[in-house]
């Protein structure tokens, strides 16, 4: 099963991602735990990362202790993020147009990105993140859990009265796959090639 992340119009747009919080899906906190607990596949992985570090869409800096500099087009976002670390760079520029020299980076990586991106302009961005790094790797939240499958099923089944216990349920039943469940790592150049085919 594939997951089809919604693309919505106002992703483009800086302003929608100033007042976004991570509680702003309306799920609990506790979902947010959880996500954080399977974040660690990734941290283990990011730490591991040598050389100088572009985050591509840092958002409020959630994994910005992998990098040397954050990238996001948000105001709000990265005012959250240089409060949070005022040890690190941050640059407000879009990943699709990166202030940077070819190859000024080792690595840069994205998290949750790729999908707020319009599809047609998904090729350029991931050609801008190649372009200011030796080594570029993209992650999306089914690359470290399965909850997005879970959470597509029920978008796409006419259950809307169970949607408060969405989460519950989505949790209950990830929790021993992601237990096993091992980081799918991708470099941009393998998605590169994947929207090409």
């Amino acid at each position: 099963m594939r997951i089809k992340y919604g693309w919505d119009s106002e992703y483009p747009n800086p302003n929608h991602w100033n007042i976004r919080t991570p509680l702003h899906l309306g799920m609990p906190k506790f979902f947010h735990l959880y996500q954080d607990l399977n974040d660690k596949k990734l941290r283990v992985f990011l730490k591991k990362l040598k050389g100088r570090t572009l985050d591509a869409g840092c958002g409020d800096g959630r994994f910005i202790a992998y990098a040397d500099v954050g990238v996001d087009f948000s105001k709000g976002m990265l005012k959250r993020a240089k409060n949070r670390y005022k040890d690190r760079d941050f640059v407000r520029a879009s990943v699709m147009y990166l202030p940077f020299k070819d190859n000024a980076f080792s690595v840069v990586f994205t998290i949750d990105v790729l999908l707020h991106i319009q599809p047609e302009k998904r090729k350029d961005a991931l050609n801008e993140m190649n372009r200011v790094a030796d080594d570029s790797y993209n992650f999306l939240a089914e690359h470290r859990t399965i909850t997005p499958f879970i959470l597509e099923f029920f978008r796409t089944n006419p259950l809307k009265p169970l949607w408060r216990i969405v989460p519950f349920i989505t949790v209950l039943f990830a929790f021993p796959f992601d237990r096993l469940k091992k980081l799918k790592i991708e470099s941009s150049s393998q998605v590169l090639r994947e929207l090409t085919v």
